[in-house]
């Protein structure tokens, strides 16, 4: 695991033609257009949804480790490193959040650009102050689904595991929405992108606090917007990250959004604190790159004890 997150921060993202996560997005596109049951009651489409959200990433998980133990062991090791590298975006993440903050320098349009590559809202019409509010949500959120979750999965499973993880948040951004299209079919998807987040954000979440500091921040103020406004957000996952960043930064968050050209008003996380600062985009994005290498190296310090526990285990045995 710590090859792979090294081989991440070296390389970066490989290109998408060659990229797994990408090809995972191809087939949950084939998922959408081929699934039966699509024009049909809701019943039928939930049944569908569900299987797809279920068998896909099953598949990943089985799919990946045949393909590891058909290779001879010195090749195997090397390509789990890689697909391990491609789970994990902490450098992805990082060098956008850079460039949203870079690019306001230049000017409001050129921020907006960047920030509309990191978010899913509209930014052609944002002011500076939500550029960089997008930017700091954005880094929150993704400090969990796109590094904290993939170390995770791959601390416990490998590079089998953090595929299929990524197989079902790739489910879920792609499916999950709460539309009529998706409704019925990406329940499934939603519920258990949910569940496998659920423990790694609150490793975000714990990691953020401990780490404020680092960013002149204040872990009993980043537990206090934690436990008050967690809650107020519809992802029980997001909730908990964006408010633990919101607290060690000590800014509010949320407010109101526009997608697709529709208006959502967010609660707001961390109320009373002030507006996020471009300077916040930074430290948001440092927060996120500590709190990796902690639980990484929290990570590899428990496989390296039950190794030992097992090695002393079993000369006892013999």
């Amino acid at each position: 695991m710590l090859r792979g997150c090294f081989l991440d921060l070296v390389l970066g993202e490989p290109p998408n033609r060659w990229h797994p996560v990408c090809w995972l997005g191809k087939a949950v596109d084939l998922a959408d257009w081929v699934a039966p049951g699509r024009e049909r009651g809701c019943r039928t489409q939930r049944l569908s949804g569900a299987a797809t959200a279920l068998l896909f990433p099953a598949g990943t998980f089985l799919l990946t480790r045949k393909f590891l133990r058909a290779l001879p062991r010195p090749f195997a090791d090397l390509a789990e490193v890689a697909l391990i590298s491609t789970t994990v975006a902490a450098r992805s993440l990082f060098e956008h959040a850079g460039r949203v903050e870079d690019g306001l320098m230049l000017g409001l349009e050129e921020g907006r650009r960047e920030a509309g590559k990191m978010v899913g809202r509209d930014t052609d019409s944002l002011d500076e102050a939500a550029v960089i509010r997008a930017a700091v949500e954005s880094v929150a959120e993704n400090a969990n689904d796109g590094v904290i979750a993939p170390l995770f999965y791959g601390l416990i499973g490998g590079a089998p595991l953090a595929l299929a993880y990524k197989m079902v948040n790739t489910l879920d951004s792609m499916l999950g929405y709460r539309s009529e299209q998706y409704l019925f079919f990406g329940w499934m998807s939603a519920r258990l992108d949910d569940a496998a987040g659920y423990i790694p954000a609150r490793l975000t979440a714990l990691s953020a606090v401990v780490l404020s500091p680092l960013v002149g921040g204040s872990a009993s103020g980043a537990i206090a917007v934690w436990r008050r406004d967690a809650w107020l957000h519809d992802s029980p996952n997001a909730g908990v990250c964006e408010s633990a960043y919101a607290g060690a930064l000590g800014v509010c968050l949320g407010g109101t959004s526009t997608y697709d050209g529709k208006p959502v008003d967010k609660p707001l996380i961390g109320a009373g604190q002030r507006p996020p600062e471009v300077q916040d985009i930074d430290r948001a994005a440092r927060l996120m790159v500590a709190s990796a290498g902690l639980v990484l190296a929290l990570g590899e310090l428990l496989r390296m004890n039950v190794a030992l526990i097992r090695f002393i285990t079993g000369r006892r045995r013999k």
